[in-house]
């Protein structure tokens, strides 16, 4: 998806006049995600060379391995830094530390990892073994939080961290307009034919999956079910195994009738949906194998003017931060109050939605963008 390569791409138009600085980037020419297969789309007008080349285990991020024409690039191009966007322990990181070590070994090393919570591989002693090397190896880690930091630490992870978090594309992610689209392209259109227009829109986006807490909107919501004063359909965007027993749920409960389903949606078409929505609500719920990691929807939600409510799940809360609501994870009354005070108040609702936009700048692609170049700048002059 070019939304997720937008960061070296912006990179690349940052050191456009700098003709010393090259950037490659190689990502997968296909790649499962949400249940879609997405095909690599090439960005134009930009300085940054991108190299789609075939995987193998396409969508298994600690198991995907390129399953040619990765070496040359290690071999000719001589990169100074190596910035690898994957988990350490990965198979594509021990391919990596090994094509460094036999072609470029003076190379600098970065890597990124989501971790926010204390997990164990699933895969045995490998991906320890694996992410020791990168350890020893490693010259920057770039944790996706301040407690990913600390993790690292607990895990042996002695070198330096710079916390980056996941961005947000905000030309795509916008305030949609509807007087500058076509009718059957605006969000006015999209309303009309899902049926949402005078409903209270609560909005959910993501895969259906037991720990996305879909089961706690659901009974929240049954308190306000029967109130004649608040008319609101909740739009579910993404598809996932959860799906029969959520409609199971929905039925005993008596909302089944507010409920539109909408299957997963080409990524470029997912902000016309949120601009559909009064509020989106992402009501995690923590396992002990899983805490939500960002919440990327927020930003994106909050980038498009939509008022955010949160579980304090993981970094849920840091995310959101003054600019939306947060409640404890599974008290359904108090996500119920938040959804009223959306609701009731619209007032507050402009607030959150202002404070959405404004803190939206600190997770923008631009942003991180710039301090990863000058992170890039001050690892070499090390």
């Amino acid at each position: 998806m070019k939304s997720y390569r937008k960061k070296f791409t912006l990179i690349g138009q940052l050191t456009a006049d700098l003709p010393e600085f090259q950037i490659r980037v190689i990502t997968p020419n296909q790649w499962v995600e949400n249940f879609q297969k997405l095909t690599f789309e090439p960005t134009t007008e930009t300085n940054c060379h991108e190299i789609p080349l075939p995987v193998i285990f396409s969508g298994y991020a600690s198991r995907f391995v390129y399953q040619e024409g990765l070496a040359s690039h290690f071999r000719d191009f001589q990169p100074d830094i190596i910035h690898l966007e994957e988990e350490a322990w990965s198979l594509n990181a021990l391919q990596t530390l090994l094509l460094q070590r036999w072609f470029c070994p003076h190379s600098k090393l970065i890597f990124r990892t989501s971790l926010s919570v204390e997990i164990s591989q699933r895969f045995g002693s490998i991906p320890k073994w694996i992410e020791k090397q990168v350890f020893k190896r490693t010259d920057m880690a770039f944790p996706l939080s301040q407690n990913a930091v600390q993790i690292l630490a607990n895990r042996g992870y002695t070198g330096p961290s710079t916390v980056f978090p996941n961005g947000v594309d905000v030309s795509l992610f916008r305030p949609l307009d509807n007087m500058t689209i076509t009718e059957q392209q605006s969000v006015a259109f999209l309303k009309r034919s899902l049926n949402l227009n005078g409903y209270f829109v609560i909005g959910y986006v993501g895969r259906l999956l037991h720990m996305k807490g879909i089961d706690i909107l659901f009974r929240s919501v049954k308190s306000i079910a029967g109130n004649s004063l608040i008319q609101f359909k909740i739009l579910l965007l993404g598809r996932g195994k959860y799906k029969p027993e959520l409609e199971k749920l929905a039925k005993n409960l008596g909302i089944e009738n507010n409920l539109m389903w909408i299957d997963a949606v080409p990524p470029e078409a997912v902000p016309k949906y949120i601009n559909c929505m009064d509020t989106l609500v992402l009501p995690s719920r923590t396992t002990p194998n899983w805490v939500e990691f960002f919440g990327r929807v927020l930003i994106e939600a909050m980038s498009c003017g939509v008022p955010v409510i949160g579980s304090n799940s993981g970094e849920i809360p840091k995310v959101i931060g003054t600019a939306g609501l947060v409640f404890p994870e599974e008290k359904t009354e108090i996500l119920a109050q938040h959804l009223k005070a959306i609701y009731q108040d619209q007032s507050f609702r402009q607030q959150l939605i202002q404070r959405g936009l404004e803190r939206v700048h600190q997770f923008t692609w631009e942003t991180i963008a710039d301090n990863t170049l000058r992170t890039y700048a001050n690892l070499l002059s090390e």
